[in-house]
């Protein structure tokens, strides 16, 4: 009786399957184009509408990986700069093309810390001319998600959400608030490597998205015994972190997923697409459905987990119990905390305390 009870009350708080309560779209102006990013609601509920977004062409400055471009308020060289587009890497939305030589587009302006300007990270509506703009077409193998509200990464392979992932994006600061990670729609464009951090940490397998923004495995360094220590940033996986970059777990998911295993597959795959969504004001997050399953491993593990064969367990003790979403509430399950390697989704009362966040933000 008790998990029927637990079961209707989820279902009268979410009615909807799961569907978000609240999925704004990351731009504010329409183009006409199907699937287009700037006009798709940031909600991971719908993986068939996200992935025809993550296989679009996508619409470029020309130039090289590591310029921008400005954006004016007026379609005229003199006008007033209202912020800035990375070259080649970042998608823009095309919002009108004049008769002028000129186009209106929108994208989040990708001012760092060595531009004049200072505008970091905001939607912005400007002019650029229209002969630097080009439509370049996307890898459609492969696709990323990177929601900065949920602190997740989603990896799609040909039309299936495949796996999801922890990461940790910038934590702007009131003195460094270029540390945030932008929002936006970007192309992977080259294979950076391995190189050391302002920390002296080590991060693996970077792949540039924007400018010097990398996708790249959590940060290690070097133990005494020689072995590499993941621990510390590894902590700190599912919140902000970083000072730009998107950090992305070691830990392999039950699928085999983690950084290696993207570096491996996207190295000739450039121009595969990065989707970055906002978190912002009055946003909300999908509430999964009560029926969702779950795994557990009762007197053995304090996780629950999203797959049966997570590697956070021996496979001694495969398969894992199943159990429902809805059951987690119940007072035999109410202490287990999230697996940080196949990362399930988050409890009821977590999502709550998120979703009431930011709702409060927006008001």
């Amino acid at each position: 009786m008790r998990l029927i009870a637990v079961l209707l009350l989820v279902m009268l708080l979410f009615p909807s399957t799961g569907c978000a309560l609240t999925n704004p779209t990351p731009g504010t102006g329409t183009c006409g184009k199907e699937y287009c990013y700037w006009e798709t609601p940031m909600d991971i509920s719908d993986p068939e509408t996200v992935w025809n977004v993550l296989i679009q062409p996508m619409t470029v400055v020309k130039g090289k990986q590591r310029v921008q471009v400005q954006l004016r308020a007026e379609p005229s060289e003199d006008a007033q700069k209202v912020g800035e587009v990375t070259c080649h890497s970042q998608g823009v939305h095309v919002l009108e093309t004049l008769d002028n030589g000129w186009s209106l587009v929108e994208c989040y302006s990708s001012s760092n810390n060595m531009s004049k300007m200072k505008v970091f990270g905001t939607l912005v509506r400007g002019y650029l001319p229209t002969e630097l703009l080009e439509e370049r077409q996307t890898k459609t193998k492969y696709g990323l998600v990177v929601d900065k509200m949920t602190q997740r990464l989603y990896v799609f392979q040909e039309g299936q959400l495949l796996s999801t992932l922890l990461v940790s994006t910038g934590k702007p600061t009131e003195k460094e608030p270029q540390r945030d990670t932008n929002a936006g729609e970007f192309h992977l464009v080259s294979m950076v490597g391995d190189f050391v951090s302002e920390n002296g940490a080590i991060c693996e397998d970077a792949i540039r998205f924007n400018d010097g923004d990398l996708l790249h495995g959590v940060p290690y360094t070097v133990a005494a015994n020689g072995q590499k220590d993941y621990s510390v940033c590894e902590r700190t996986l599912g919140e902000k972190a970083s000072a730009g970059c998107i950090r992305v777990q070691y830990r392999r998911t039950a699928e085999g997923v983690n950084m290696l295993w993207l570096w491996k597959r996207l190295y000739d795959q450039k121009q595969t697409k990065l989707l970055i969504w906002e978190d912002v004001p009055g946003r909300q997050v999908a509430v999964p459905p009560a029926e969702t399953p779950v795994y557990v491993l009762p007197r053995l593990s304090n996780a629950y987990h999203s797959q049966s064969n997570c590697y956070d367990i021996d496979p001694i003790y495969f398969p894992m119990q199943q159990i429902t979403y809805g059951q987690l509430e119940e007072e035999a399950y109410a202490q287990l905390r999230t697996c940080t390697f196949c990362n399930p989704p988050l409890r009821l009362r977590d999502l709550e305390e998120l979703n009431q966040r930011y709702a409060a933000q927006g008001e």
